[in-house]
């Protein structure tokens, strides 16, 4: 889709490195790598040895020689979304350039991410379409590429320009519905545009039997902060997001369209934002990268450069950040050509790079922390989202109380506990819960969990732990056997 400069929206990524990913039975595989003594020479390979995928955003015209050799993900920049492949019924049409993507990224050993599933804009024949339609939609294009597709952007750009930290207004989130007035749309009563489409989106994963990870995805969400220090409402609302609907949400997109914007600059807490979503369990990516020349005062040398080793540095500390993707191959043909944001000069296949991909190459072969040592990203647990939570209150010891929702199913079951302070502020808070027999905890997310079984233990994290009167946070867990009847207790600090 074409955009202004000043609309900032964005595409999708897709590419994996070989050494890192294997398309097995069409489902992708991640792998370690045994880092070579030699720096690698192309950004594929060199984000390989670091654990992570190194993508790009394209069309069919633009499949040159240079994608498959550079980049191990693909995102097709316009072909996947709803303009182009949706009819007015949630069916599909117009897959042929979709087809040829993901042939060529499964040919070349690439991944490749599906964009998007549900967005106010690009909309087409979906415009205005209620709930239903929209699940009809996202059964017919999970089911329609299948493994094929290793990640999918569900919901895309939900959340208000300018810093609002509230959602959009636009379809589809005219479709929400705050039922008891309460100022969230996270209750079980509500409805939520996005809530329903990931229940939808992991329910066709399930019953498929897919590894397809589903991703939501938006802008100006990439700091703790934006210019001037004013905390990032926006970043913060994503985050309560994927906080609230964690069991059906396994990756976030930053779409990282880093330009002189106050909402879009590149921040010094980067990392700790990215590290945030990390601790929630979810794989993060950097998915539609691209950097102003602004932000270098007009320099496509050493200062562009510079900017870009800072975004890849970021990603690379954090463990769970898992890829990165820019928004095109060369400057002349980026939706911002006019800003130079990309890697490459040139065009129609003829690329010559810039110092800002000779700073990515670099920093990449630097590997996770600096160390050149290999990473394997982490594997999202999945979860079968259709039970209705049950609600246990516990008893209020010094400070803290905790309440408990499950999702059950046979085998297995995920655990959301809502911590809330009392009558005064605390520092911290420990969480303890009595599993029945057979009951294994298996993966925890914003808490630092003790036992995997019998009674375990539930303490915060750092960005968790203090709370004023009356505040409360969340964080969860993922077991084997049967949690039902379980009630947490309550420790502050």
């Amino acid at each position: 889709m074409s955009r202004t400069t000043d609309q900032r929206r964005r595409r999708t990524r897709l590419a994996l490195p070989a050494a890192v990913l294997l398309l097995a039975g069409g489902a992708a595989i991640v792998q370690g790598i045994t880092p070579a003594a030699a720096a690698e020479t192309t950004l594929r390979a060199a984000a390989a040895k670091a654990g992570l995928f190194f993508g790009v955003a394209a069309s069919p015209g633009r499949l040159s020689s240079i994608v498959a050799q550079e980049f191990s993900q693909l995102t097709p920049e316009n072909d996947m979304k709803p303009s182009t492949i949706a009819t007015s019924s949630g069916g599909l049409q117009n897959t042929g350039a979709a087809d040829t993507l993901v042939n060529y990224a499964q040919t070349n050993n690439m991944l490749v991410r599906g964009h998007t599933l549900v967005w106010h804009s690009q909309a087409g024949a979906l415009q205005g379409a209620n709930q239903a339609t929209l699940n009809t939609f996202i059964g017919n294009a999970l089911t329609r590429w299948g493994n094929r597709i290793a990640y999918w952007d569900v919901v895309n750009e939900a959340l208000a320009d300018n810093n609002a930290g509230t959602r959009r207004s636009e379809w589809p989130h005219t479709l929400n519905r705050d039922a008891n007035g309460d100022g969230d749309l996270f209750d079980a009563g509500d409805t939520d545009v996005i809530r329903d489409s990931f229940v939808r989106a992991k329910q066709v994963v399930q019953a498929n039997g897919l590894s397809t990870k589903l991703c939501i995805n938006d802008y100006d969400v990439e700091g703790l902060t934006v210019r001037g220090g004013t905390p990032n409402r926006k970043a913060n609302a994503l985050y309560d997001i994927v906080s609230n609907y964690r069991q059906y949400i396994d990756c976030v997109g930053f779409q990282a369209h880093f330009n002189d914007n106050p909402n879009s600059i590149i921040s010094d807490d980067l990392q700790a934002n990215i590290q945030r979503f990390a601790d929630l369990g979810v794989e993060v990516h950097i998915t539609e990268l691209d950097i102003d020349d602004d932000l270098s005062n007009n320099d496509i040398g050493q200062g562009q450069a510079d900017n870009y080793r800072k975004v890849v540095r970021a990603c690379l500390n954090v463990a769970r950040c898992t890829g990165i993707t820019v928004w095109g191959i060369a400057d002349s043909e980026s939706w911002r050509s006019s800003e130079r944001g990309l890697l490459f000069t040139g065009g129609n296949g003829n690329y010559q790079k810039k110092a800002a991909y000779h700073a990515v190459l670099d920093e990449l072969n630097k590997g996770r922390s600096g160390t050149g040592t290999p990473t394997t990203p982490p594997v999202t647990p999945t979860v079968t989202p259709t039970v209705t939570p049950s609600t246990s209150p516990s008893p209020v010891p010094a400070g803290c109380t905790a309440t408990v929702s499950l999702n059950s199913w046979n085998g297995g079951f995920v655990a959301t506990v809502r911590v809330t302070a009392g009558s005064a502020s605390i520092n911290g808070w420990s969480v303890g819960v009595n599993l029945p027999s057979g009951a294994t905890v298996t993966n925890a997310w914003n808490s630092t969990p003790s036992g995997t079984s019998g009674a375990v233990r539930f303490a915060n994290v750092g960005h968790n732990g203090r709370l004023g009167a009356a505040q409360t946070t969340e964080f969860g867990f993922q077991g084997t056997g049967s949690a039902t009847g379980i009630t947490p207790t309550c420790t502050a600090s």
